[in-house]
């Protein structure tokens, strides 16, 4: 029996995304899924783990993959690679020869929707596979796939918390092949647009205003592509418009961004309000960014003492921007006054960070040193801990 793609579907949009696409290198296999979960949107096409992966580089749309591990020396490397490409609400299955319970609940710790080891059957896809895949029917004890969520709070006007956001998603993108959404929630005199040259529209407001207006169409309406991998949503709202921003409109927001990037690299307005207590809370990583200015280091310890309050203390890290810059105040002094060396540290990279504002490009495209000093930041937040074969999963799952 040959194999080969079953029903192929229309582009998917986010309001419609029930595609079940299956990577498995046996007939018996294909036979089995294609039986057990006949009536479903299915895609069946031969391959492994390796051969999803490379599809997650270019084609998100679906709502459940099911990949074979088979002869994969170490599969949890793998599912490293594949956590960094797909996004979090997709519902992930695994298929194998390995029979050990203790790889079955290692599987299942990290977020695994479900493991089944070789042959299939039809019974078996139908009984253990089918109720975990369709589209509502979701799993007992669901876990939140939510994505990564970054707050920068700038400690100071013109301190560069703005440029560094920009160019953390960028290269967050860059380095990890996942999907990264920058949401800029200053909606009056918002810069992030601005440094990119591109015109905002009315979405985000809306949806911040008015969260039972915000529905799966808003990312189509409020986003911007930056590129293959990174979207703005923004706003230019007037000086003197009357905003009611309300804490349910964030909450929401970021819900449905959360669904669709791995990593949400938010823009947070300082002094921030109620309304935006759910970002923080959501966040994984708060960047309190200062310079080396008197203004810069009462603010941030006010901002350090405000996030801990609202959110805890283990997420919130001091990055120290343009450091070494003529007339700034000496490390000691910094130090002394943070209690301790600064978590991050940009040093002064020149002019060419004015000259990228101006342009309305990425400075990360032509300052040199500054994807450099921003790499211990991206491995920050991205990098692995502790377990280095469950890191990724644990994160991007939120386990």
């Amino acid at each position: 029996m040959n194999m080969a793609m079953v029903g192929t579907p229309e582009p998917v949009s986010v309001v419609a995304r029930d595609r079940i696409v299956c990577f498995v290198d046996d007939d018996l296999s294909a036979a089995a899924l294609r039986k057990g979960l006949e009536g479903s949107n299915l895609s069946i096409k031969r391959g492994t783990i390796h051969t999803a992966i490379r599809m997650l580089e270019t084609d998100t749309e679906l709502f459940a993959l099911v990949a074979d591990i088979s002869g994969i020396a170490d599969p949890f490397t793998e599912l490293e690679r594949l956590a960094s490409v797909c996004p979090p609400d997709v519902r992930v299955a695994l298929i194998g020869e390995n029979r050990e319970i203790q790889f079955y609940r290692e599987l299942m710790e990290i977020g695994v929707t479900e493991y089944l080891p070789r042959p299939l059957t039809r019974d078996i896809v139908m009984d253990l596979l089918r109720p975990k895949l369709m589209i509502g029917d979701a799993p007992a004890g669901h876990i939140d796939r939510g994505g990564h969520v970054v707050s920068i709070c700038g400690a100071q006007g013109g301190a560069g918390a703005t440029s560094i956001a920009i160019n953390l998603a960028l290269q967050l993108a860059e380095t990890t092949k996942a999907k990264v959404a920058l949401l800029d929630l200053h909606l009056q005199n918002g810069e992030t647009a601005v440094m990119l040259g591109v015109q905002p529209g009315p979405g985000l407001r809306i949806a911040l205003e008015n969260p039972m207006r915000a529905d799966t169409l808003f990312l189509e309406r409020a986003g911007i592509e930056v590129n293959g991998k990174v979207c703005l949503i923004s706003a230019d709202e007037d000086l003197d418009a009357q905003l009611d921003i309300t804490e349910a409109g964030v909450r929401h927001v970021l819900g449905l961004l959360r669904q669709r990037f791995n990593y949400i690299v938010v823009d947070v307005p300082v002094p921030f309000g109620a309304a935006m207590h759910p970002v923080l809370t959501l966040s994984r990583h708060v960047l309190v960014l200062l310079e080396a200015e008197v203004t810069g280091l009462r603010n941030a310890h006010a901002l350090r003492t405000a996030v801990t309050n609202i959110a805890g203390k283990d997420r919130v890290f001091t990055l120290l921007n343009r450091a070494n810059r003529p007339g700034g105040l000496p490390r000691a002094t910094i130090v002394k006054a943070l209690g301790a060396e600064p978590d991050m540290v940009i040093p002064d990279l020149g002019k060419g960070m004015t000259q990228a504002v101006n342009l309305g490009i990425p400075a990360l495209k032509h300052v040199k040193g500054l994807r450099r000093h921003l790499a211990p930041i991206v491995r920050e937040i991205a990098g692995v801990a502790g377990d280095k074969r469950k890191g990724r999963w644990r994160r991007l799952l939120r386990l």
